[in-house]
């Protein structure tokens, strides 16, 4: 049974959606009060849910596809928290054109190693050490300054070096164009993070 239907057909299902709630405004009014946040216009999940890792995963595990794993700004999202990404990053062999509650899945087929991956509740992902390599190696000049705050907020609440992410970047030889990573990883370090 796939666990995203599980999850949104339970009782305590992460998603909310307007048919679960009296009336049509009724979503938007719990918006407006910040109790829920929502994903598009008839989806939300509520506040509380968001404040801990368990409840960021429950929430991912019904928005991404099956059999996926969690990378880049939606691993991020799931270890950090804050607004919800507007783009679902997943790793997969698979091709999703279909957008999901309103965001695009942004596919990456890179191959992982097991250690790199870890289940948090329902929904597994990439460890923090390689959500900070994807994130660098998704990085542009428009998004620069933001994914290096997330890096630096992973590194901060994870307890890890940019020497780790550059061992990480080492042992995925398989990565193309990983030049610009290492050298966001080698600013990071020069700055005392």
């Amino acid at each position: 049974m796939d666990i995203a239907m599980t999850l949104t057909s339970g009782p305590l299902a992460p998603l909310l959606r307007d048919g679960d709630l009296p009336g049509p405004m009724n979503l938007n009014r719990l918006a407006g009060f910040g109790t829920l946040c929502k994903l598009d216009s008839a989806n939300a999940y509520t506040l509380q849910d968001s404040t801990t890792l368990y409840g960021r995963a429950s929430i991912v595990a019904t928005v991404m596809p099956r059999n996926a794993v969690a990378c880049g700004t939606t691993a991020a999202w799931v270890w950090l928290g804050g607004l919800f990404p507007a783009t679902i990053d997943i790793l997969s062999s698979s091709h999703f054109r279909a957008l999901r509650h309103g965001r695009k899945v942004r596919v990456f087929n890179r191959k992982t190693l097991p250690d790199h991956v870890i289940q948090v509740g329902p929904v597994r992902t990439t460890t923090p050490v390689r959500t900070a390599c994807d994130l660098a190696l998704i990085t542009t000049i428009e998004t620069e300054d933001m994914m290096y705050e997330v890096i630096c907020m992973l590194m901060q609440e994870y307890r890890f070096q940019p020497d780790d992410c550059l061992e990480t970047l080492q042992q995925s030889r398989h990565i193309r164009n990983a030049s610009q990573a290492r050298a966001l990883f080698h600013v990071i370090a020069g700055r005392g993070q």
